[in-house]
């Protein structure tokens, strides 16, 4: 009986360890599988990102781990966790212009 106990155990293990990395492996925004961007971005050259910038209309949010950022990042950006990114999001002004690094 003790064997069986132990057995059943371990399948469990092995299961809840196996769901975990699957949901780890999912992205969490939909991407373009050709492109592999999320759906919707755009590219934009550099220099209007500066003028949007520069004219307030745009933000850029670096979403590195914070000693990634602390370590170089670009002018003007704020850091955002990607983990933590959704729920920023929601709270951010429709009008604004998010780009992301």
């Amino acid at each position: 009986m003790k064997s069986i106990v132990t057995v059943v155990s371990l399948i469990v293990a092995v299961l809840w360890t196996t769901s975990s990395f699957a949901a780890q492996a999912q992205p969490r925004y939909p991407v373009d599988p050709q492109t592999r961007w999320a759906i919707g971005a755009k590219l934009k050259p550099a220099d209007e990102l500066k003028k949007e910038i520069d004219a307030g209309r745009m933000m850029i949010i670096d979403v590195r781990a914070a000693a990634s950022f602390e370590k170089e990042t670009i002018p003007s950006a704020i850091n955002i966790p990607l983990a933590e990114l959704e729920g920023h999001l929601k709270k951010m002004s429709k009008e604004t212009y998010i780009v992301f690094t």
